[in-house]
Formats: C-alpha cells, sequence, structure tokens
C-alpha cells in the first residue's frame, strides 16, 4: 500500500490554542495506534506549546499520515502490511526477575505480580492504547519499580504493609494531552516505587555532550602542560637556583647547634614519611633572630640547650601539619607543604609555641621569624631549587622576629577560607630579586 503523502507546511499564520488542541489530539490518535512511543509524544507535545506559528505546528506532525477518509479495504491482508505489537497484560516475576523496556505495547491495564522476585516496568518506549493506563503492582517479599518519561502524569495510590511504596518525579510541568498513569500498590514486606527519568536518546546526548567536554578539558590541560614545559625550558636550566654569594664567615660554635642536636638526619627521616611534595609546593623558611650574638651572650654549651628545645617544637609542628623537612641550616628550617593552608597554619603555630617558649625563659630574649611562597620548585635530590625558593629565603630576611611574611599569592590561595587574618599589602625589596615583591604579615 502507498503511504499518504506528507503534507506541506502553510504560510506563517498566528495560531490560536484550538489549533495547538487539534494537533495534540492527533498526537495521541497516533500514540494510541502505536506509531508514537510515550516518549516521542512527550517530545512533540512539547515541541506543540512552543510552537509559534500554524506552519510550526505542521512540521510537528509532517511525518506522519494525515487523516484520511474511510475507504473500502479488501478483506484480505495486504502482503507486507505492518502488524501491530501484543498488548502486554500481565507480568509476573516469582523468585526470579522480569524486565519490560524499549519498544512494547500496553493496552489500558497492566497488572505485575511480584513473589520473593522483581520486575522493572520501562514506560519510556511503550506504545499506549488509550489515555491512561491502570498498573496494579503486587510485590510480596519482593519490588515493583515503573519508570516513566519526564512530565507524565502519575498517581500512586494502594497499601503497604511492612513494606513501601515511593513516588518521584521529575520537577518538570504536566504534558498537556499526555496519557495517564495510575498505579494501585499492594506490598506485603515488598516494595513498589515510581521514577521519571529521561528517554535513552536524551541520556545519550547528556553522554556524549560529558563525553566531548571531559575531551576538551584533557585537550586543554595537555596544552597547559606543553606550555609550561615550554616556559621552563630544559630540566635545570632557566628555572634552577643561581649559586648565592658566600655568606659572611660563622663563629666556630655556630655549627655545633647542628651536631649537638638530635641525629637531624634521623629526625629528618622521620619526617619524610609525609612524603615530598611535587610540582607546585608551599616553602616555607624559618629563622632564629640574631643567633650569632645570642651565641655569644650566652655561651655554647647553654645556647646549643635553647636551639635544641627550638628545633625540637618546630619538628614537632611540622609533623603536625603534615610538612615535609628539606634541610636544617644550623639556625633554622627549610620546610615544604603540599598546600598553602598547612604551612601558614604550621608557622602560625610555631610563633605561639615560640612564645610559651619565652614565658618559660623570662631571662633571654629568642624570637623566630618566617617567610613563606608557593610556586613551582625544582626537585634536587632531597633539596628543592628555583625562584619561588629563594623568594622564600629573602622574605625570612626581611621579617623580624616573631612575624610571618608570606607573598600575596599565598594569602591569596587561602583567603577564601577565612581562617587566616593578613596585614595591609605592601611591597618588598628582597636581596637578589629584582623585581619588588608584594607580602603581608600574618596575624598569629
Amino acid at each position: 500500500a502507498q503511504l499518504p503523502a506528507q503534507r506541506r507546511p502553510s504560510k506563517p499564520v498566528k495560531l490560536p490554542d484550538a489549533e495547538r488542541e487539534k494537533v495534540i489530539a492527533e498526537l495521541q490518535r497516533h500514540c494510541g495506534d502505536g506509531l508514537l512511543t510515550l516518549d516521542d509524544f512527550a517530545d512533540r507535545a512539547g515541541m506543540v506549546w512552543a510552537a509559534a506559528t500554524s506552519m510550526d505546528l505542521e512540521a510537528i506532525v509532517a511525518d506522519l499520515p494525515a487523516p484520511q477518509q474511510q475507504v473500502q479495504v479488501a478483506a484480505t491482508p495486504v502482503v507486507g502490511e505492518a502488524r501491530r505489537r501484543k498488548v502486554r497484560k500481565w507480568i509476573v516475576a516469582i523468585m526470579s526477575g522480569s524486565n519490560k523496556k524499549g519498544r512494547w505495547r500496553v493496552g489500558d491495564q497492566l497488572t505485575s505480580v511480584c513473589i520473593m522476585g522483581g520486575a522493572e516496568i520501562d514506560l519510556r518506549e511503550a506504545e499506549f492504547d488509550g489515555p491512561e493506563l491502570h498498573i496494579i503492582a503486587v510485590a510480596i517479599m519482593g519490588g515493583v519499580s515503573v519508570i516513566v518519561p519526564e512530565g507524565i502524569d502519575v498517581d500512586l495510590g494502594g497499601i503497604a504493609i511492612m513494606g513501601g511504596k515511593d513516588c518521584r518525579l521529575a520537577p518538570v510541568p504536566i504534558l498537556h494531552g499526555a496519557p495517564r498513569v495510575r498505579v494501585t500498590a499492594f506490598a506485603l514486606m515488598g516494595g513498589v516505587d515510581v521514577r521519571s527519568r529521561k528517554s535513552p536518546a536524551e541520556l545519550a546526548i547528556e553522554r556524549e555532550a560529558k563525553r566531548a567536554a571531559d575531551l576538551e578539558k584533557r585537550a586543554l590541560r595537555r596544552a597547559d602542560r606543553a606550555e609550561l614545559a615550554r616556559a621552563r625550558g630544559p630540566r635545570g636550566g632557566a628555572l634552577r637556583r643561581a649559586p648565592e654569594p658566600p655568606r659572611a664567615p660563622r663563629p666556630p660554635h655556630a655549627d655545633r647547634w647542628q651536631t649537638n642536636d638530635d641525629d637531624a638526619s634521623a629526625v629528618r627521616r622521620r619526617l619524610k614519611r609525609n612524603g615530598r611534595p611535587e610540582g607546585t609546593v608551599t616553602i616555607m623558611f624559618t629563622d632564629i633572630e640574631g643567633s650569632t650574638e645570642l651565641t655569644e651572650r650566652l655561651g655554647d654549651e647553654s645556647a646549643s640547650v635553647l636551639v635544641k628545645e627550638h628545633n625540637e617544637l618546630v619538628r614537632a609542628q611540622v609533623a603536625a601539619h603534615g610538612g615535609y623537612e628539606v634541610k636544617f641550616r644550623g639556625d633554622g628550617f627549610m620546610l615544604a607543604f603540599t598546600s598553602a593552608a598547612r604551612g601558614v597554619r604550621c608557622a602560625i603555630a610555631i610563633q605561639q609555641e615560640m612564645a610559651a617558649f619565652a614565658s618559660r625563659h623570662t631571662d633571654i630574649t629568642m624570637r623566630v621569624r618566617v617567610g613563606i611562597n608557593a610556586g613551582e620548585a625544582v626537585p634536587d635530590g632531597d633539596d628543592f631549587l628555583g625562584t619561588a625558593v629563594n623568594i622564600a629565603a629573602r622574605l625570612t630576611d626581611a621579617a623580624d622576629g616573631g612575624q610571618v611574611f608570606v607573598t600575596s599569592v599565598v594569602r591569596d590561595l587561602v583567603m577564601s577560607s577565612g581562617e587566616f587574618q593578613f596585614l595591609q599589602e605592601q611591597q618588598v625589596a628582597l636581596r637578589g630579586i629584582s623585581d619588588p615583591q608584594r607580602a603581608c604579615l600574618v596575624e598569629c
């Protein structure tokens, strides 16, 4: 049999609601005839109410057979004529499972019985024979799950004894003219639930869009890494730390602070259980203010005892805050952290411990200054090199005893947490660094 010709769209004309209702009725008829699934009906009904002209309405049903006058046809079936699917009336699962999904046909009533079993009734692509479907769901120590498209009107009733019934639908407007689904639940130590989901086609589109977005993100990350590699140049090149000018000669007793301390290398090995940070790290330097003068005033032995106590409290705070001891410099430490917040938190704790230290030793003055910066550091064995390290070291030299000086980079990284308070930002000229650095003090 020859299919009816598709209707041609007419000229754009402003349409009244009666025209929309007419198209909805036609879609209902096609849904009842099995030419449209519930998902198809939902999609086209939404397009009907979004249409602005009669031409838009005609385009919605242009691929469907046009209404025809009744004609006398032969009783003999035409060869190749499409056969409608059989109406499904029962879904039974006894100590087993039964799923019905995809393209299938329902009448005006469907009964599902589950005894120690489960059934899933997916109506998103089902063919409806009428304007309402009544589902009788019996769940005895089992479960019945009904899935409908979004925007379908659902009424869940019935009774649950030592079980449950639940209806969760997406918060979207009800589609005008769509078939209605009425569920009567009888649950005894079982459950009946109704859920709305997007159509498989919509879910496939969303998955494809997410996959494309993930691919784009990965491509951007690869481009960023390539750009960073080009900027850094060969390993050990431009970012490698320049050799520092020789320091002024230190008194002979200064080195005793390190040798008299608890085996510094053993302590460092214990702290390395935190793991050395990689990539972008937070670098902290601590320094005892006026260490040479303190030793000359107190003598080697007394100063060594005090510095040993200082080293123990600093290492305790570094371990407590997940830090990594890079090296001990005789009168201070170089430390690394995986996050700026941990570094600032550790610095504040060190200053608080030093305040308690001062209350125990009121006859002496030992103050610690701290400088913190964050950025890309170049690993070199157990050490770190690079501009970020140099800035942190020079920032420590610019601080006074009892202060924690941080760069604006560190402040910006931790500001959103609201955990820390900072004084006004200032431009600081650092020895050996060509450009002034923006930095601020942390309130301890």
